[in-house]
């Protein structure tokens, strides 16, 4: 869905890596969560997620995106949730009194995981949301670190492709399975009474 002015944008945690970094999945709602910082769509990063490691994926993804260039008073943590369905409300609990129910919020997820987020989130009686997957500002944050251009002379480009058909496949196959298992939780969260 295309962004609209919010309170907050919601960086819906999407698993982390066994060294402690987030998914590609991951990198690419941070990314997106960053970008719509930067397009002035919201003050605050509300980072979710309470991951499997010693320290929250929340965490994890709040400094993946101060390295994106978010600045840190921009950062706001909600280490509780452990799954989809716990997503609203333990944004109640973890930001208290400055998230509610009414508050616009931009949760940021992957597409294919968008539906079960709207319809958990509605369901909690969430009345101001939309939901982004993919997002990019025209402006940059003053606080970036990440380089866009090399600056090692030596750097040559080589151009490479990725559109050969046997990555195309595996990346197609990788994004049916990642649907299956979507709908699948759909499912289960509908017959659970979560959605």
């Amino acid at each position: 869905m295309r962004p609209t002015p919010a309170d907050a944008i919601v960086c819906i945690g999407g698993g982390t890596t066994s060294h402690d970094l987030p998914t590609d999945g991951g990198w690419q709602r941070i990314y997106t969560s960053v970008q719509l910082l930067a397009g002035g769509y919201a003050p605050v990063i509300v980072f979710t997620g309470r991951g499997n490691a010693k320290v929250s994926e929340a965490e994890i993804y709040a400094d993946a995106a101060r390295w994106l260039g978010m600045p840190g008073d921009a950062a706001r943590l909600d280490p509780l949730p452990a799954s989809t369905a716990d997503h609203p409300d333990t944004l109640l609990k973890s930001l208290a009194g400055k998230i509610t129910r009414d508050s616009r919020l931009l949760p940021v997820t992957s597409n294919l995981h968008s539906r079960r987020v709207l319809m958990t989130f509605r369901k909690k009686g969430f009345t101001n949301v939309t939901v982004v997957s993919d997002y990019t500002a025209h402006a940059r944050l003053p606080h970036a670190t990440r380089k866009e251009v090399s600056s090692l002379p030596a750097f040559r480009s080589d151009h490479k492709q990725y559109a050969d058909p046997l990555f195309m496949l595996s990346q197609r196959s990788s994004a049916l399975l990642i649907a299956l298992r979507e709908w699948s939780a759909i499912a289960v969260y509908r017959w659970k009474g979560q959605l």
